[in-house]
């Protein structure tokens, strides 16, 4: 299948138009009319309604859309690859990340990127983990940051574990004794951020497995307004440590550890496709994981590679 003739077809199909189309590829009109039957007879199915000047897509063509564009944008993307083989600085890199990670963590990471390769395009995506599996399973992004997840397609690489902790704020009557129980927490208003989130459910678990429901609670949908929320004596709420590290340091905050339960943790993982061609900016940033977290990946060839070396 030529290329010409789905670039021809995504422009046409964008455009609704096949003289807009071909200013847009720098081509006559009877050029992109040709390729468009061309891809039209090797498909075997009409991809647009034509009605004198109006034309619009057909089922077919509806159906074939998305696999065109994934088919332009995966050639792209190996030509960048190619590219960037060269010189990693000429190269570009999606990221798909939790929020927490992007907020706390993927800033830091990435300075030090653009310290050793100042050249390199970053574009960064946000969403639940699912939904950064997701973007990664269909190469929306070429690597995530999420919690830890499986899928047969994903290669999912531990980075570190989030330590979650009750936090209080430095007011409260529970801060100076540093130490409670479940059922003390659930006669406190309790703060919960994202119910959406794995965040939201691991701190619900603490109350269940303790068959206790808190006397009062507060959600919230993200996790600076929650911690602001504890600042103020608002209530108590289970936090990320990396998210409330300066408050912790200069005091205004204080984690309570809570008798006879496990500590609280998260594991983040980094995640890409298997069998996917790993691009030179790609691969600079997975050598500077390496060098923070001391991870080994599977390299495309299925082997098992040390980033770092």
């Amino acid at each position: 299948m030529e290329m010409g003739r789905l670039e021809a077809f995504i422009q046409v199909a964008t455009k609704l138009s096949f003289s807009r189309a071909a200013e847009g590829l720098y081509l006559t009109q009877p050029t992109v009319t040709a390729r468009i039957q061309g891809l039209e007879r090797e498909l075997g199915e009409p991809l647009f309604e034509r009605m004198g000047r109006t034309i619009r897509l057909t089922d077919a063509g509806q159906a074939f859309l998305p696999y065109a564009q994934r088919a332009l944008q995966s050639v792209a993307e190996g030509r960048d690859a190619l590219s960037s083989l060269r010189n990693v600085d000429s190269g570009s890199l999606t990221i798909g990340t939790a929020p927490t990670v992007g907020t706390y963590v993927l800033p830091g990471i990435l300075q030090q990127l653009s310290e050793r390769h100042p050249g390199v395009e970053v574009s960064i995506r946000t969403g639940r983990s699912e939904e950064v599996q997701a973007m990664v399973l269909a190469d929306e992004v070429q690597v995530g940051f999420e919690r830890y997840l499986t899928h047969p397609d994903i290669e999912s690489v531990p980075l570190y574990e989030d330590d979650i902790a009750l936090m209080a704020s430095a007011r409260h009557p529970l801060a100076t004794r540093g130490r409670t129980t479940v059922s003390e927490v659930a006669r406190e208003p309790v703060i919960f951020f994202d119910v959406h989130s794995s965040y939201h459910a691991i701190s619900q678990a603490i109350f269940r497995e303790q068959g206790v429901t808190p006397r009062h609670s507060l959600d919230v949908d993200n996790l600076e307004m929650a911690k602001h929320l504890v600042l103020r004596g608002l209530g108590l709420a289970f936090l990320p440590r990396l998210a409330v590290q300066q408050e912790l340091a200069a005091g205004s905050l204080v984690a309570i550890e809570i008798s006879g339960t496990e500590p609280l943790r998260r594991r983040i993982a980094l995640i890409y496709r298997k069998r996917r061609l790993q691009s030179r900016a790609t691969m600079a940033l997975l050598a500077l994981l390496d060098e923070i977290y001391r991870f080994e990946y599977a390299n495309p060839t299925g082997g098992q590679a040390n980033v770092g070396g």
